[in-house]
């Protein structure tokens, strides 16, 4: 197949709906129960650990405010990586996220089961299955059908949040954010400071959602000038809005409740409301947190199957993945491989958290974050080279990082994320094993598949350092140089 001889996806969506899918992946399942997991081994430092988790967000944002700007193709991580560090990088720009959104799709399915029983009984598999079937078929059917919900969902989601943060400034007590560093003796916040880091890099899972944006670039309208904003405006909002309900959480809940021998409480921050929210708000929050499953679900099959359908276009993966579905024109192959292996290792959670010296959802959590730790130390580099590599891109970019605020940036993430990497082998060295074992085994995938193209004259890695015609779009006219 020659390099453009694919089926590129035309439904669009508008900046509104991708502000929806962005606030969906940001927010999500995991602002209902991780602030209670780390509450109970943090204490009320996790509401510092949540101010210092802004640190990346804010060097991720920047770093995909440019990138996104200059070159906005549908799988942003893998071209990136690719095109602007190298052909083994863009390899690692599909593996590691791909890792990273299994683990995820688990854990919002799993947090999901958690906050079904408070409605109706069904067994923890059926609902896991209940959730991620029904989205894998909705992102099957369209990005437009999965957008629109997503907006109705988002609404929910956001209502639910200030219900929760109302009625947690009503029952506000200065007193429960001492002390701030909990200590003591055979307790389980006897290892000083660690747990606080861990918190920082936990509850930067919320903020990791903006990454979405630069995996679906080139089916948002406009996308130049609207990755940017989609950006900033669904940033800004999930700030708050996370930050809010943390120090409602801990204003209103003293630490002790929320601990139980060194563990949160099931049920997140629906089941420490109690006392501070009447029945009907606790039972919305619960429905919040439903919701918050669905949306995180249906935005990381939207983002991240197009990252697989771009590495495809390659030929890094089988070819066979790049396809688009003639009656709904979505990478409907890219979505089943992103979506099975999920549902095939959900039966395997019950026994593996057995093996595991940390609670399931905490482990599927810094799985996630180490995976997103590692593609934004590649994306740094990535941004570095860019004005070298592709100068007119950078030039012309609707938004462009003056060149030292970009090297900083750049820097920046590589050395923020390298440090809470640390963090993450401090508190779960089971997670960063995995993702460097995985790491591993895509590489030797790697010289397999570059040795196969080798056999048969071809050089993948010259494929995989070109741009495609088709992402010249917001390029300026006078950039010929990055054909």
């Amino acid at each position: 197949m020659a390099t453009d001889d694919f089926k590129l996806i035309t439904e669009t969506v508008g900046p509104i709906a991708a502000v929806a899918l962005l606030i969906g992946t940001a927010v999500g399942m995991s602002i209902f129960i991780v602030p209670t997991q780390m509450a109970a081994v943090a204490g009320p430092s996790i509401v510092l650990a949540i101010l210092l988790s802004v640190v990346p967000m804010v060097l991720g944002m920047l770093l995909l405010l440019q990138l996104g700007g200059a070159i906005p193709v549908a799988g942003g991580a893998y071209v990136y990586a690719s095109r602007l560090v190298g052909p083994y990088w863009g390899f690692l720009g599909v593996a590691v996220p791909v890792l990273s959104v299994w683990a995820y799709l688990l854990f919002a399915a799993l947090g999901f089961a958690e906050y079904v029983p408070v409605f109706v009984e069904l067994p923890t598999l059926v609902s896991v299955y209940l959730l991620l079937g029904a989205f894998l078929v909705f992102n099957y059917v369209g990005v437009r059908l999965a957008a629109n919900i997503q907006i109705v969902l988002v609404c929910l989601l956001i209502a639910a949040m200030i219900t929760f943060v109302v009625g947690g400034f009503t029952s506000f007590d200065t007193a429960n954010f001492e002390p701030m560093f909990p200590a003591g003796e055979g307790e389980p916040y006897a290892d000083g400071y660690a747990p606080f880091f861990l918190a920082a890099v936990t509850l930067y899972i919320p903020f990791q959602g903006f990454a979405m944006i630069i995996e679906i670039g080139e089916e948002l309208e406009n996308p130049a000038k609207n990755i940017p904003r989609v950006l900033a405006a669904g940033m800004a909002l999930v700030a708050v809005l996370t930050i809010a309900v943390i120090i409602a959480l801990v204003g209103a809940v003293p630490w002790e409740a929320i601990a139980q021998d060194g563990e949160a409480v099931d049920g997140g921050i629906a089941a420490v409301s109690e006392g501070i929210l009447p029945g009907w708000a606790i039972a919305f929050v619960a429905i919040g947190a439903l919701v918050a499953a669905a949306t995180t679900t249906n935005t990381l099959y939207t983002s991240y199957s197009r990252t697989i359908m771009r590495a495809a276009r390659d030929d890094v993966i089988p070819e066979f993945f790049a396809g688009i579905d003639d009656r709904f024109g979505t990478p409907n192959r890219a979505l089943l491989l992103l979506g099975l292996p999920p549902l095939l290792a959900a039966p395997l959670m019950g026994p593996f958290g057995a093996i595991l010296t940390v609670d399931v959802l905490d482990w599927l959590v810094t799985v996630t974050v180490t995976g997103i730790f590692i593609s934004f130390m590649i994306s740094g580099v990535a941004l570095w080279n860019l004005p070298k590599i592709f100068p007119d891109r950078y030039k012309y970019s609707f938004y462009r990082l003056p060149m030292p605020v970009l090297k900083v940036v750049a820097v920046g993430n590589v050395v923020v994320s390298a440090v809470f990497m640390v963090f993450v082998a401090l508190g779960a060295p089971s997670a960063l094993v995995l993702q460097f074992g995985w790491i591993l085994v895509m590489s030797l995938l790697y010289v397999y598949r570059i040795r196969t193209y080798g056999d048969e004259d071809e050089d993948l890695r010259e494929k995989m350092s070109l741009l495609h015609k088709h992402e010249s779009i917001g390029a300026d006219s006078s950039d010929s140089s990055d054909d």
